[in-house]
């Protein structure tokens, strides 16, 4: 990780204004400067504790002064904002965290003068408003504080204003399973909005580890908390988001329950954060407790651009101060390798497209690891859909994803040619491969093993079929899917060589020349395998980025992952029995069914495989036995996996196996995600008593 130390120093000298300080906050301030504010006094709750701050101009800190107190009763965690040309000031008073007030003081020249406080929420006794970070503005213009609560065990929520913060709306607690958490449960969150407008919240707790929650609706409620794999010693954690979208969070990277708060350390996210760096070290000194001489805790943080700002309690004497800056990162060329779900299709009860649920059902995606989507493919019942509604898919979901690549299919009627469609068929028996099912028995990529191929008629007259799927392709790449994507069955009749093949590549090639192009072994109305010849000549034209490979044979995908060396083309496997050979052959990621149940074990798999190989062929087989789930009604059976973990969709289907769900199916998915979930929660604590 590169980074610059722009600025390193202390804000005052130890004990010159009083014997102990913490919780410091720190801002960037309307005239451009840079403030910071801390509570301090004889110790944490004693009387007379007060809030304290100072400015720092020209590289130089000034004098502390105290602008808040409330006499005798201690004051705690000051909450620096800057709305405009205002500058807020949030703070606790209280003799009890329990019964904690929350008081707002406002400044109109950054600081250097403050007016009277006075209680964020009249008659409020618990803490509302910003507990110890910072506040965000969200995109919709609202102003979200990330709050919690002490009084009837941990609770941590959010307070939402919308008339700049002179009223509050308070949402609901952030759910957690108790009995899951030990002690008193996660306080003090952090919170960054992405841009697609999810919110985030990293939350401090008792577990041992850092938790997460989302929200899709600007912080009114929150999805159920989930552990990180991030360490967390039951102190105070901040994250900044900065101006490229790398996320910054400050901690102290060590695992336990009122653990030792040395060192304290940053840890930057490339994936709005999903993973995290290794933890860059700013202040450590080695002790087994919480010792005075021995803390750098309660860590804030702010962001400008690729700057970022750092306050922390420096051994309870005084507050460090870091200035860093993060180059801007190089933009990777070409299609990203990692996870691309198959996605699908949300519908409402009476089968119409649910858009709103198909904008949660992308973010869910975005926030779970995908490194890109594939929007309109079989597993969203593309041969069920309209024209119109493939083309408004690929938009929403384009639309929602941002700068993360859309791939979308090309979609025409694929003619049967003059080959029989029959699994009994001589033509089928010299060529096995050439009609198996996308998965051929092995669940998890992408297939459906219950059904066999559909189809028409042959039809003599469709001499038009290069034109009819030229039309298409500029009607789906003018819906926003930056690669478009041509099954490999649609090109020519079913019994033409491959010769044909490459003369109607080339006329589409020609015909639109700024398109980029994926290709699908798509297993309906029959599946048509590319030879490894094929692949090399679709990619030295330089078109082809994407290539999602369906042969279920070892032998054929390290044949096409040689053809496409030096070139633009990644191939993508589907079949989860065979991820971990793939991945050991240099394969270039997954894009199978399964991403719709639990993407977490193959989004380890991708970042680990290398790194813990015995993990490796554990995790291995799980995704083997656990892909058998698409037998059950898939898609509908992931549709129901999905609304259990929170995601706003329903259970309809166009497909007609949607009515064979039963009581016996849904016992199975729910057996299989409790078994997926007690195995992560094992390897979180691997990796936790790791650390």
């Amino acid at each position: 990780m590169k980074y610059q130390v722009k600025n390193h120093q202390h804000i005052f000298e130890s004990e010159t204004k009083f014997r102990q300080c913490h919780g410091s906050t720190v801002c960037l301030l309307p005239d451009g400067n840079t403030g910071a504010a801390w509570f301090g006094g004889e110790h944490e709750k004693a009387p007379g504790v007060a809030i304290w701050f100072a400015r720092r101009e020209n590289g130089e800190w000034e004098e502390p002064r105290k602008v808040a107190d409330a006499g005798n009763v201690p004051c705690w965690n000051p909450v620096l904002f800057a709305d405009g040309e205002r500058l807020l000031l949030f703070y606790k008073a209280g003799e009890e965290i329990a019964r904690w007030q929350t008081f707002v003081k406002e400044s109109s020249d950054s600081g250097r003068t403050w007016g009277q406080e006075k209680e964020l929420v009249p008659g409020d006794f618990g803490g509302r408003g910003p507990v110890k970070n910072k506040c965000i503005r969200l995109q919709d213009g609202a102003i979200l504080a990330p709050a919690s609560t002490e009084e009837n065990g941990w609770e941590c929520f959010t307070d939402r204003s919308e008339d700049g913060g002179k009223t509050w709306q308070r949402s609901g607690n952030v759910p957690f399973d108790r009995q899951m958490l030990a002690g008193s449960g996660m306080i003090q969150p952090t919170l960054w909005q992405d841009e697609r407008g999810t919110v985030h919240m990293l939350m401090r707790s008792s577990e041992g580890a850092i938790y997460r929650s989302d929200s899709e609706d600007g912080g009114f409620s929150w999805s159920r908390a989930r552990k990180t794999a991030l360490p967390n010693n039951n102190c105070g954690i901040d994250v900044a988001r900065l101006g490229d979208g790398r996320l910054v969070l400050v901690y102290n990277p060590v695992s336990g329950n009122w653990a030792a708060r040395s060192p304290i350390a940053f840890t930057v996210s490339e994936d709005n954060g999903r993973s995290w760096s290794n933890p860059e070290i700013l202040d450590h000194v080695p002790c087994d407790t919480n010792m005075e001489r021995a803390e750098f805790s309660y860590p804030a943080i702010v962001a400008d651009g690729n700057d970022v700002y750092i306050t922390y309690t420096w051994k309870r004497r005084t507050i460090a101060f870091w200035q860093l800056h993060f180059p801007e990162r190089k933009k990777k060329e070409g299609v990203p390798e990692g996870l691309w779900p198959v996605m699908l299709t949300p519908f409402t009860d009476d089968e119409e497209v649910d858009y709103d649920g198909l904008r949660a059902l992308t973010r869910w995606y975005l926030n779970n690891g995908a490194a890109g989507l594939f929007a309109v493919c079989l597993s969203d019942e593309m041969e069920l859909l309209t024209e119109e509604e493939r083309l408004k898919i690929t938009a929403c979901v384009k639309e929602t994803a941002g700068e993360v690549p859309v791939a979308s299919t090309a979609y025409v009627d694929v003619p049967e040619g003059n080959a029989p469609v029959s699994g009994n068929s001589d033509a089928v028996k010299k060529n096995p491969e050439a009609d198996a099912p996308e998965n051929a028995g092995i669940a998890g990529s992408g297939g459906e093993p219950d059904e066999l191929p559909f189809g028409g008629p042959q039809d003599p007259g469709r001499l038009n079929l290069v034109e009819d799927l030229i039309a298409s392709v500029g009607r789906t790449a003018a819906a926003g899917a930056d690669i478009v994507v041509l099954l490999t069955n649609s090109f020519v009749y079913r019994d033409e060589s491959e010769d044909c093949i490459r003369e109607a590549v080339s006329r589409v090639l020609e015909a639109v020349p700024d398109v980029r192009f994926g290709l699908y072994e798509c297993p309906k109305p029959y599946k048509r395998l590319f030879s490894p010849e094929l692949v090399a000549w679709c990619a030295e034209t330089g078109r082809f980025v994407f290539y999602k490979e369906t042969s279920l044979s070892r032998e054929r995908l390290k044949e096409k992952l040689e053809a496409v060396k030096g070139t633009p083309l990644k191939i993508f496997n589907a079949d989860s029995s065979l991820m971990y050979e793939f991945l050991k052959m240099g394969g270039h990621g997954h894009c199978g069914v399964m991403l719709n149940f639990h993407p977490e074990i193959y989004a380890w798999m991708m970042k680990n495989w290398n790194e813990d190989r015995q993990q490796a062929e554990q995790m291995q087989q799980l995704m083997t036995i656990t892909a058998h789930i698409e037998r059950q009604c898939y898609p509908r059976s992931a549709k129901y996996a999905l609304g259990r973990r929170g995601v706003p969709i329903g259970q309809a289907c166009r497909r007609e196996n949607a009515s064979q769900w039963d009581a016996g199916c849904e016992r199975a998915v729910n057996d299989m995600e409790r078994f997926v979930g007690t195995y992560l929660m094992e390897l979180e604590r691997k990796f936790l008593t790791f650390q």
